[in-house]
C-alpha cells in the first residue's frame, strides 16, 4: 500500500509584503524578506483502493468523491485530484495553526497537494516548478488573490531576500548559521489575535487600485520596496537594530495599503508588545487578524512572552526552517 507524507512549512514576512502582488511586480519589480518556520502543514496520502476521501483536522470536515460541486474548498481539492487522475485513496490534512492567519498557509496547502499529485503521477518534482505551479493553481483554480512570495518561500525554505519582476524571480538565501540569522531567530515571538481572515479581500482592494493607476498606492508600495532593500542592507551589514527599526517602519507603511489592514485589537496588541520592551511588532499577511510577529531582545523575550499571554491564548517562540517543502514515500 503506497503512502506519501509531505511537510510544508509556514512563513513569516519581515518586509516587502504587497510589492509581490500583481500587477506591481510587472510594473516596478517587487522584493520581500521572509523565512520559513518550524510550524507548518502535513499532508498524508494512503492508496487504500477506496473512493477518494479527503479529511482536514483544521476544518473539522471530511469529503468523499462526488460529481457535484458546491463551492466548498475540500470539494475543490477533490476536483483537483480528479483532474490529475487520482480518484482513490485517503488524504489527511493537518496544520499547526488555523488557516487564514497570515503565515502563507493556503500556499503551503496547495503546494503540498501538488507535491503529492506529482509523486503519484510519476512527474519530476523541483522546488522551482512546484512554486510556480502552486501560484498558478491557487490563483486560477481556487480563485485566490495572492502575492508571489508565499509559494516560493514554502517550496525553497530558509530566510531569504526575493525579487520578482514579471514571471522572473531572484533569490538570495541567508546563511542559516550566520550570527544575524541566529540572533533574529531567538529574538522572535508569534502572538495570535484570536481570529483568522481571508487576505484575498484586502489584496483585491490593492489590485483594483493598482489597475486604476492609484498614484498614492503606487508611491506607498515603492516606499515599501525601498524599505525592504534597506532591510537587506542591514542584514548584510549585520546591523540588527537597524533591521528591527525597518521592520517597524515597514509596518507603518503597510497599514496604508488597504482600509482593513489593521484594527483596534491589532493596534492594542502591538502597542502592548512595544510597551513590554519589544523592538518591533507587525501583523502577518493581508491584514485584520491572524498572527503578530514580535522581535525583542532575546534576553527579555520570556518577559515579553509572559506579558503578551495576558492578551492572547497562544503566544509562541519559533525556530527558523531551512529545508522548505519535503516528502517521504513508502
Amino acid at each position: 500500500m503506497k503512502r506519501i507524507s509531505v511537510v510544508c512549512p509556514y512563513r513569516v514576512s519581515f518586509s516587502g509584503g504587497g510589492t509581490d502582488v500583481s500587477p506591481f511586480p510587472e510594473m516596478f519589480g517587487g522584493c520581500v524578506i521572509n523565512t520559513t518556520i518550524d510550524k507548518g502543514i502535513r499532508l498524508s496520502y494512503v492508496d487504500d483502493g477506496q473512493p477518494l476521501e479527503i479529511s482536514s483536522r483544521d476544518l473539522l470536515k471530511s469529503w468523499s468523491f462526488s460529481n457535484q460541486i458546491h463551492n466548498n474548498f475540500l470539494e475543490g481539492v477533490t476536483m483537483l485530484f480528479k483532474e490529475r487522475g487520482i480518484v482513490k485513496g485517503r488524504l489527511n490534512i493537518s496544520g499547526d495553526v488555523p488557516p487564514g492567519t497570515g503565515l502563507g498557509s493556503s500556499s503551503a496547502l496547495v503546494l503540498g497537494l501538488l507535491h503529492i499529485l506529482k509523486i503519484l503521477n510519476g512527474e519530476e518534482v523541483t522546488k522551482a516548478s512546484l512554486a510556480k505551479e502552486t501560484y498558478e493553481v491557487e490563483k486560477n483554480f481556487f480563485g485566490a488573490t495572492l502575492g508571489k512570495q508565499d509559494p516560493f518561500a514554502v517550496s525553497f525554505g530558509g530566510m531569504k531576500y526575493m525579487e520578482f519582476s514579471g514571471d522572473n524571480y531572484k533569490m538570495e538565501v541567508f546563511d542559516h548559521e550566520s550570527p544575524f540569522v541566529k540572533l533574529l531567530e531567538k529574538s522572535t515571538l508569534m502572538v495570535f489575535t484570536g481570529s483568522s481572515h481571508n487576505s484575498s479581500n484586502e489584496l483585491q482592494e490593492e489590485v483594483s487600485k493598482l489597475k486604476n493607476g492609484s498614484n498614492e498606492l503606487i508611491g506607498r508600495l515603492l516606499e515599501i520596496k525601498k524599505n525592504t532593500e534597506e532591510a537587506r542592507e542591514a542584514i548584510e551589514e549585520n546591523s540588527f537594530d537597524r533591521f528591527v527599526n525597518l521592520v517597524n517602519s515597514g509596518w507603518e507603511l503597510k497599514k496604508g495599503l488597504a482600509k482593513n489592514i489593521t484594527n483596534s485589537k491589532v493596534d492594542a496588541l502591538i502597542r502592548a508588545a512595544l510597551e513590554s520592551g519589544a523592538g518591533a511588532a507587525r501583523l502577518m499577511g493581508g491584514g485584520s487578524e491572524g498572527f503578530i510577529l514580535i522581535i525583542g531582545n532575546h534576553k527579555n523575550l520570556w518577559k515579553i512572552q509572559r506579558k503578551m499571554m495576558e492578551y492572547s491564548d497562544f503566544v509562541t517562540r519559533i525556530s527558523f526552517d531551512n529545508m522548505g517543502a519535503r516528502s517521504v514515500t513508502t
